[in-house]
């Protein structure tokens, strides 16, 4: 039985303070590449604010609407946009760009603790609360996947994934993973571990590149 259980190691850390950065000032209307840095922009938060609509009753096509209409706003407004962490988080920016546009497309179609949309601010604790919880689901979505991806190549470090992802994510018995992956449940618990670990950095390096 072959009880190799490989260590993930991700890329060395950038500065992503300077990445996060350095992605704003890419999107500016005079900078090279500016497409593609708008393609880096909406897949990073276009999934963010589609669940924070998803989670206030927002259903269909309003959504796709409601995302499209939430980066046009920021497309526009990016020539004057500079980012600087001293004035607050680009979450917390984001967040009430995102509620503003929902309040102005949706009014008093849409309803928030029994109260019209529009009659509620984007400071209140409950959307807080469900705009953290969101930020935060995607960014464990985005680290679980990232170390999918490190793992992918390597047939060790596949199979690692897979043991984390059995017994973490569908919760299966740890000796019926080691039966179908040929190891140990000793192997099991360490590649639990190992993943855990190598998860939870992914998971700074995106809170520190996404504000």
């Amino acid at each position: 039985m072959d009880e190799r259980i490989s260590i993930v190691t991700l890329p060395a850390r950038k500065n992503n303070a300077h990445t996060k950065a350095s992605l704003f000032l890419r999107l500016k209307p005079d900078a090279p590449a500016r497409e593609v840095a708008w393609r880096e922009f909406f897949d990073r938060y276009s999934g963010i604010i589609a669940a924070f609509g998803r989670r206030l009753g927002v259903r269909g096509d309003d959504i796709y609407d409601l995302v499209q209409d939430v980066m046009l706003r920021f497309f526009s407004a990016s020539p004057d946009f500079n980012y600087d962490p001293q004035n607050g988080s680009f979450r917390g920016y984001l967040k009430v760009c995102t509620f503003r546009v929902f309040q102005r497309q949706l009014g008093n179609k849409l309803s928030v603790n029994g109260r019209s949309i529009d009659q509620v601010d984007a400071s209140e604790l409950s959307i807080d609360a469900v705009w953290n919880d969101i930020w935060e689901t995607e960014t464990l979505r985005k680290a679980i996947e990232t170390i999918r991806q490190a793992c992918a190549e390597n047939r060790d470090r596949k199979r690692t994934f897979q043991a984390f992802e059995m017994y973490v994510l569908l919760e299966r018995p740890a000796d019926v993973i080691a039966g179908e992956l040929g190891m140990s449940v000793e192997s099991v618990h360490q590649a639990k571990s190992r993943i855990t670990k190598a998860v939870k950095q992914a998971m700074t390096r995106i809170v520190e590149s996404m504000g």
